[in-house]
């Protein structure tokens, strides 16, 4: 039986969820054949351990890749790197080892759904979040009513109403290089993927909730608050990376995207930056994007949103080019 369906799965230090992960998927209760391309990234506890357990007692199903060095850390993009060129189906379904599957029918659904629906790239359907640190607070997303509407690709490119679990993908990257279509480091990179496949086909959503994002203290998500301060601090060029990539690859240079999506978040990220005092990444994000940097500066748009702020951005980053200037001149005479 040709292989229909491939499941990525990246762990690294989760000996505490994997078991629960790898349970999900092997008790998927399906009419074809599908496969698990799972990448331990050189964990430290027993989560290869774990792993291979499953993959002994599971050979036809759980198919790992095992590293020695940590690949994460040097910067390498997993899912797409190594996992992604992988994929010899016609199908791909997500899953992170920290989340896990409740429904054993849910990959026989969403297969069901695209196969009668193939003008849909993108099945999905809600999840339950669950809070590590607040064991009693839960909650479904998207909700009902958000799920009523029509889901189309421009709304995908203002909010990600998809969660990485919960999504199977008719996979466009059969027919094309994924390293070709897809940057490197770019957070959050899973709403790139739902746009790539959403610009070639429709979105479609079952109702059932069928999975569990979990929340906690290892998490990429775990150190945001209300205003994603931490969040941006840390991975803001990476975010600037994604939203440039959106504007310039996926949203055809919108107008629309542009002032109502880019140049906020742009703010956002800047203004976290300046709060800090992180200059250098203040003179990074202008020498990358310095058209954007510039809109952000001088364009007062006419939807309504005010940019003057990024002015005293300038006069900072004008000053520190001087200062910059003056002591490479100094390093020479001395």
């Amino acid at each position: 039986m040709q292989m229909l369906l491939s499941i990525i799965c990246t762990a690294y230090n989760q000996e505490k969820y994997i078991k629960q992960a790898l349970e999900g998927f092997v008790s998927q209760k399906t009419n074809f054949k599908f496969q698990v391309l799972i990448h331990d990234d050189a964990s430290t506890d027993k989560t290869a351990e774990i792993i291979k357990e499953y993959q002994k007692k599971y050979p036809d199903i759980i198919k790992p890749i095992f590293q020695t060095e940590n690949q994460y850390s040097k910067g390498i993009s997993i899912s797409k790197n190594i996992l992604f060129p992988l994929v010899n189906s016609k199908y791909v379904a997500i899953c992170e080892g920290d989340d896990y599957w409740t429904d054993p029918y849910k990959l026989q659904k969403q297969v069901n759904f695209l196969e009668a629906n193939p003008d849909y790239s993108i099945c999905f359907h809600p999840v339950k979040f669950i809070y590590e640190d607040k064991p009693n607070k839960t909650n479904i997303y998207p909700s009902k009513k958000f799920l009523s509407q029509q889901l189309t690709f421009e709304k995908l490119l203002q909010t990600n109403f998809i969660q990485t679990n919960s999504v199977v993908y008719r996979w466009r990257f059969n027919n094309e290089d994924v390293k070709d279509v897809i940057p490197d480091g770019i957070i959050p990179g899973d709403w790139y993927w739902h746009l790539c496949h959403a610009k070639v086909g429709k979105i479609g959503a079952l109702k059932d909730v069928m999975s569990v994002y979990r929340r906690h203290s290892g998490g990429v998500w775990s150190d945001t608050d209300s205003t994603n301060k931490n969040l941006h601090r840390r991975h803001g060029l990476k975010e600037l990376k994604m939203y440039n990539s959106v504007y310039e690859k996926l949203s055809d240079k919108s107008e629309k995207y542009l002032y109502e999506k880019y140049l906020p978040m742009f703010k956002q990220i800047i203004d976290v930056y300046y709060s800090f005092g992180d200059v250098d990444k203040l003179s990074e994000i202008k020498s990358l994007y310095p058209e954007i940097f510039e809109k952000a500066v001088q364009v007062q748009n006419p939807m309504g949103v005010k940019l003057k702020k990024y002015k005293k951005y300038y006069i900072c980053l004008f000053i520190i080019s001087i200062v910059l200037i003056i002591l490479n001149i100094f390093q020479l005479f001395f």
